[in-house]
């Protein structure tokens, strides 16, 4: 059947990963047959684990005012079905299924005492069927039927006509399959295929074992530490090569870390590939920037969307992705520095974020005491401020050759968004040694 699913099919998702091709190095069936190769395993690791370690928060969303919840609902605190685990194992394996399979398959195993969810225990997705035959979708687990209100269905990219993700490992099985067969012909080559440095040759006669010994000791002798090794006519020597056809594995290898790079959306460097050569500038929070952008965001916001609905009205989870983004220590102050300026976090919310306690009211008293804010030396005070504002309606005065008066020139002022003091006058300039009227 066609990746837009037929009428009459009842697909099996173990059944799309199959084997890697049909001649040549078979791959195994299951989703460990693709951690095998290298860069898949780098390239969803580097995912799962980057995303896995994002702190996870709720908020509400009352009449257009949003705040964050003071207490986690149950299914943000820790959503795993096992006591033992944690959210950080919950959320890389639902990145690991949603990498490898296009589809992450979960169930609902608890609940409140209002119904909403509480824990989510994450399927294997080759042990899970989907049946699209009869309009929604209708899920199987090892053949047995499951209730729908159940059931939690990530997919990824998804194809018109259809609810279940497309699977990057059947979709790249070539590629795959050919990063496979290179790295078992570069363990053979190492194992089995060891190529002689070079062939000495006697052209005038046989040599048995122990004459053949003694030249061979004599030669490598006369070269150790790249000496120079002189014979007769009756000696040759041959420096032997790897074939290029055969060394070329290691460059398929490369190559295939790119395309699996360019799958995944992930930097090809982190995964054993080579990275282009470009002019642009860079650095580590903006690559870091990128790849969050481009790799990360799809995949956690899918969650985030999915892990809505099953929340009460009105509230909202959302990953915090920043958090992942390490600055230097004086960027980071300066961050926080202009949050608290401008409104955007309190105090405690700062400190909180660099994991300190709120100040308690005898340090806040010491803080304001020792730091608090100060006059900058720099700064005009308000008297020179409001001479200034002065001398400037006084060439506003004689430039027009009117006078106008102090009422008129506070009105400018307060239309250049400025104000005078109420204790400050505006001296009239004198015309011909007089005071104005």
């Amino acid at each position: 059947m066609t990746l837009f699913f037929g009428r009459s099919e009842q697909r099996m998702l173990g059944d799309t990963f199959g084997s890697f091709g049909t001649g040549g190095v078979k791959f195994g069936g299951s989703m460990k047959a693709a951690l095998r190769v290298a860069p898949v395993y780098s390239a969803t690791g580097l995912l799962a684990d980057s995303i896995s370690v994002m702190p996870v928060q709720g908020y509400t969303d009352a009449g257009g005012i949003k705040r964050r919840l003071d207490e986690k609902p149950a299914l943000l605190a820790n959503p795993h079905p096992d006591p033992m685990f944690t959210i950080v194992e919950w959320l890389h394996q639902f990145v690991i299924s949603y990498c490898l399979r296009g589809n992450a398959y979960g169930i609902i195993t608890a609940v409140d005492n209002r119904g909403y969810a509480t824990k989510i225990g994450w399927l294997h997705p080759d042990s899970v069927q989907v049946d699209e035959t009869s309009g929604l979708p209708q899920y199987s687990y090892n053949g047995k039927p499951l209730d729908r209100a159940t059931v939690v269905h990530i997919p990824g990219y998804t194809l018109p006509g259809s609810s279940v993700g497309v699977s990057p490992i059947e979709l790249f099985r070539s590629q795959l399959e050919t990063a496979d067969a290179a790295t078992r012909f570069g363990r053979k080559w190492f194992q089995n295929g060891s190529t002689p440095s070079g062939h000495l040759k006697y052209s005038e006669s046989k040599l048995d074992d122990t004459q053949t010994s003694r030249a061979k000791a004599r030669f490598k002798a006369s070269v150790v530490d790249n000496d120079i090794f002189v014979s007769g006519n009756d000696w040759s020597w041959q420096a032997l090569s790897v074939k290029p056809n055969e060394a070329q594995f290691l460059e398929t290898i490369k190559a295939t870390a790119n395309t699996i790079a360019s799958i995944y959306h992930v930097p090809p460097e982190e995964i054993g590939g080579e990275a282009a050569n470009g002019l642009t500038y860079s650095t580590l929070e903006l690559n870091q920037i990128k790849f969050q952008i481009r790799a990360q965001l799809p995949i956690y916001t899918r969650l985030e969307n999915h892990l809505n609905r099953l929340l009460p009205p009105a509230e909202y989870t959302k990953l915090n992705a920043d958090a992942t983004i390490r600055t230097d220590l004086k960027t980071r102050m300066e961050a926080r520095g202009i949050a608290l300026r401008n409104g955007i976090e309190t105090l405690d919310e700062a400190r909180a974020g660099e994991d300190r306690a709120p100040l308690t009211p005898d340090e806040i008293t010491a803080w304001q005491k020792n730091f608090g804010t100060r006059p900058d030396p720099a700064a005009p005070d308000e008297m020179d401020k409001a001479k200034r504002i002065a001398e400037i309606i006084q060439k506003i005065y004689l430039g027009v050759g009117t006078v106008i008066t102090e009422d008129e020139a506070r009105e400018i002022i307060r239309m250049t968004g400025m104000d005078l003091p109420a204790n400050v006058t505006v001296k009239q300039p004198q015309i011909g040694g007089q005071p104005s009227a």
